[in-house]
């Protein structure tokens, strides 16, 4: 027991310190003894407890280092260790995720994407063993084990999903490993470079095993699936097999790799898993370690030996008083060189047959790439003839068609004629009715008006009655006082006091028919008017409803031609947010509101319009859902105007104003017009391009045109003088024309060698600003001409200044250099036609020279012939001569000098509005 105890007591402390050992903070690979120590342990203790246990007790937050290798060492149990390994790891994956979530923001070194990425790895690839427990550690499955996971349809089906996220992490690590190699410049002969690159020998290990039996598998699926339903499979595969292939590229050119792990090689293009014939020739990539060298003393054979007979060794038991014999020791050792060497041996036959097994199937691989080459030129050679056939047939029947489209076009121009006419009827009879309806209720409104103040006039004639009642009361008090006063007049006082008795109650009985007729009138008057309000503004809510609905059925006629209609998409975001405010009104939840409904009715038309126009000239991707969302708010819009219930028309109308949000939100998330300018520069360029063209054509004739017209109008010194000038003027646009031709061809060779597949659209969009220049550069050799020739023309004729001719020429020159450094910018140095471009180049500068000489020369040549002769003057008239031209002299020299002046204000200013205009694009 005692010696049981210190041999398990030595096992321990080995663990331990392998375990300290293999995670520290230096920056090397994992050493491969240690690796291999705590392997065999697992394998002795048949668990992984001891290393958890280890582990457990180390910070590994404290330093990246220790994390990278931590993880470097359980991905190596996972394959290696004891087969309980995966199962005894998925009670910590919890440790996992708390270290993902650690080093996801501390980038120390680099290492912290990367451990992120790696953590979740092996969280994902513990919880795959746990659902998948047949899966093996080092992901071998035999035949028997496939067929029984391909038996479970549903179960291989979500299986191959599990796989591709598999394949997903894996190639993640590795672009994140690739990504810090790439940004600290380290190289994989380093030993942090190595440091980084050692788990990668175990990615391309896994993602070699995965990759074959996903292809297995999906093909299985296509076999018993409909392939509608595995179209995500297809999509994720050839994602992944594209990010595969990239990294066994890469990864081969690494010297790191060469002497430690067998890249496999890919094929050219992914499996075509509609076809169940490519998988007879599918060939499965294989992976492997070469062998390794020895390290001290020990080598892998030798723990692979011992544990095999690990097994098979029984513990003997001794007495304290035996000795072990040094023979049997020695006879121990010597069996155990045998079986190593033996081991060896087999080991490198393995080897051996497993590169022979990769040539044939690499020589396997290139005979079927080279058929199917051999394939793909004969239905090439087949599909040219079959198209030079339909072409020939499509030319023929091309006139044809031609023909019924213009007849096509015609008809539908005018129906469109012919409904915009009945469209512009119905408007006008609405408005003309509708100004109607306004008027005839202005005129009730004066009614009501008038009849108020009736109103209040017979409330004041109440008003003086009931003064008047209240002084004959006064009086009947005042007689009453005198009759008490004086009893003489009693009798007389009495009578008079009846009198006015009879005539207060007269006047009482008056006051109240005045009241009584006045109150059944001003009612019967009110109501009278309250009806006929009522009845026009029904009447006009009708007919307004009814010009509403009209303008909605237009609408809905209009969005079907949104597609041929260009609106800005800013324009439309402005008119959605006016929309938003008028919709949000609350007096269109009543039904007589005819101003606020027409109002809104007709804004709702054009801004739906303005809308889906807008969002297809944003982006098509855009124009469906909001064209959808323009169809549904007018359907909206139709049911709340028809609605003549106000709590019903409430209700349709908040539905109104959420579908408009919706719309409003869609609109403000189209793309901006700048995006849109760069979609659509590549076009104006090819037609810049061709006007360019054009212009200089036309220049070259026009200067024909003005040589013959010299000849017939001028002679002599006059026509000699026009003849140079016009020839170098011809000889500069030739040379310009083959300039621009060299130009062409060089563009059109940036755009094939930089589009990488993509349309010219694309490249133009991509390199937007390259193309604003040569646009720029377009524009104003296409002007340069024609000041050329307008130039050539006045001094030819004699209405305009040689110095003019000078700058033109100047100009032109200076444009087309703008054109030809545009053009070089994306050229390749080496380029054939990169060179013609700069030999057209240099002959414009050349014939500009001579163009500039020539006008010079006939300068010289006709002031020459015109010289003055001041041979006739006195000694007074030359000194009045000499003095005038020396005041000429000093106005000529201001004016030049104030010139100079304006020039260079000029420049400024025009340097000033190009970078304006830089800025706002």
């Amino acid at each position: 027991m005692d010696h049981r105890a210190q041999l398990r007591e030595a096992f321990v402390r080995g663990q331990l310190e392998a375990v300290q050992k293999a995670i520290t903070k230096i920056e090397v690979p994992l050493k491969p003894k240690h690796a291999r120590t705590i392997i065999v342990g697992t394998h002795k203790e048949k668990s992984s407890g001891i290393f958890w246990h280890t582990v457990g007790r180390i910070q590994l937050e404290k330093h990246p280092v220790l994390a990278w290798k931590f993880c470097h060492l359980v991905h190596k149990l996972l394959r290696d260790g004891y087969r309980k390994v995966p199962e005894e790891t998925y009670r910590f994956v919890g440790r996992f995720t708390q270290l993902a979530q650690f080093w996801k923001h501390l980038n120390t070194s680099g290492y912290g994407p990367c451990i992120e990425s790696y953590c979740k790895l092996l969280h994902d690839r513990v919880t795959f063993h746990n659902k998948y427990p047949v899966v093996t550690g080092k992901l071998e499955l035999n035949e028997s084990q496939l067929k029984t996971l391909e038996g479970d349809l549903d179960n291989m089906f979500e299986m191959t999903i599990d796989m591709l996220d598999q394949m997903d992490a894996l190639l993640q690590l590795q672009d994140r490993v690739y990504e810090m190699l790439n940004s600290l410049r380290w190289s994989s002969l380093i030993p942090q470079g190595q440091c980084m690159l050692a788990p990668l020998i175990i990615v391309i290990l896994d993602t070699s095993k995965f990759y074959d039996y996903l292809v297995k598998m999906i093909f299985k699926l296509h076999s018993q699936v409909p392939p509608d339903a595995l179209e995500g499979h297809r999509s994720r595969f050839r994602v992944i097999f594209e990010r595969t292939k990239k990294f066994y590229e890469e990864s081969s050119n690494l010297q790191y790799f060469k002497f430690l792990v067998s890249i496999p090689t890919l094929p050219s293009h992914a499996p075509n898993f509609l076809q169940q014939s490519d998988l007879e020739s599918y060939r499965t990539p294989h992976a492997y370690l070469h062998n390794e060298g020895p390290e001290d003393g020990q080598s892998l054979n030798g723990h692979e030996g011992e544990l095999l007979n690990l097994v098979e060794e029984e513990p003997q038991q001794a007495s304290p008083s035996s000795q072990p014999d040094p023979r049997e020791e020695q006879l121990l050792l010597l069996t155990r060189a045998v079986e190593d060497e033996k081991f060896a041996k087999e080991r490198l036959i393995q080897e051996a047959r497993s590169r022979i097994e990769q040539y044939e199937n690499r020589l396997l691989q290139m005979q079927g790439d080279f058929d199917h080459a051999k394939r793909e030129a004969e239905e090439n050679k087949e599909e040219a003839q079959r198209l030079k056939n339909e072409l020939s047939l499509r030319d023929a029947s091309r006139i044809q068609s031609d023909d019924a489209r213009v007849k096509e076009a015609e008809g539908k121009a005018s129906a469109s004629e012919e409904r915009f006419g009945k469209m512009k009827g119905v408007y006008e009879k609405f408005r003309s009715e509708h100004v109607a309806a306004l008027t005839k209720l202005g005129e009730l409104q004066k009614q009501l008006e008038a009849s108020e103040k009736s109103k209040f006039d017979k409330e004041e004639e109440i008003t003086a009655l009931n003064r008047k009642v209240e002084e004959a009361q006064r009086e009947a008090g005042r007689a009453m006082s005198k009759a008490e006063g004086d009893a003489g007049a009693v009798d007389e006082m009495r009578t008079q006091l009846a009198k006015a008795d009879i005539e207060v109650e007269e006047l009482k009985r008056s006051l109240e028919n005045l009241r009584e007729s006045n109150a059944n009138q001003l009612v019967q008057s009110s109501a009278r008017e309250a009806e006929e309000v009522q009845r026009a503004k029904r009447r006009i809510a009708k007919e307004s409803g009814f010009g509403v609905s009209q303008m909605f059925e237009h609408c809905e006629d209009e969005l079907q031609n949104a597609t041929s209609i260009t609106y800005p998409p800013h324009l439309a975001q402005s008119a959605m947010t006016n929309l938003v405010n008028v919709i949000a009104s609350e007096q269109l939840n009543e039904p007589l509101a005819a101003k606020e409904n027409v109002f809104a009715g007709h804004l709702l038309s054009n801004t739906l319009l303005a809308a889906a126009s807008a969002a297809y000239t944003a982006s098509i991707e855009s124009y469906e859902g909001v064209n959808d969302q323009c169809k549904k708010v007018l359907q909206t819009a139709k049911t709340a105007f028809a609605e003549e219930n106000e709590p019903a028309r409430a209700e349709k109308i908040r539905e109104l104003r959420q579908d408009v949000q919706s719309l409003n939100s869609l609109i403000i998330s189209l793309p901006l017009q700048t995006d849109i300018d760069k979609e659509v520069v590549g076009n104006e360029l090819e037609q810049e391009m061709r006007r360019m063209d054009e212009a200089i054509r036309r220049a070259v004739q026009e200067i024909e045109a003005i040589q013959r017209k010299a000849r017939e109008n001028s002679d002599g010194i006059r026509l000699e003088v026009n003849e140079s000038i016009l020839a170098n003027c011809q000889a500069l646009m030739s040379v310009i024309m083959q300039l621009v031709a060299a130009s062409r061809e060089l563009q059109v060779e940036i755009v094939a060698s930089g589009k990488a597949g993509g349309s010219p659209a694309e490249f133009y969009k991509r390199n937007h600003q390259w193309t604003e220049g040569l646009l720029s550069a377009a524009k104003a050799v296409g002007v340069a001409a024609k000041v050329l020739v307008e130039s050539a023309d006045g001094v030819v004729t004699g209405k305009g200044k040689f110095e003019h001719l000078i700058v033109a020429a100047q100009e032109i020159a200076a444009s087309t250099a703008q054109l030809f450094v545009s053009s070089r910018v994306k050229a390749d140095k080496d380029s054939a036609k990169l060179n013609a471009l700069s030999i057209a180049s240099k002959a414009v500068n050349q014939n500009t020279a001579h163009v500039v000489a020539a006008v010079k020369s006939a300068q010289t040549t006709l002031n020459d012939e015109d010289s003055l002769d001041f041979s006739y003057l006195s000694l007074h008239a030359a000194k009045k001569e000499e003095m005038e031209s020396q005041v000429r002299m000093l106005e000529l020299e201001q004016s030049l000098n104030l010139e100079r002046a304006k020039l260079a204000a000029l420049r400024k200013q025009h340097y000033h509005m190009a970078q304006l205009v830089a800025n706002k694009n």
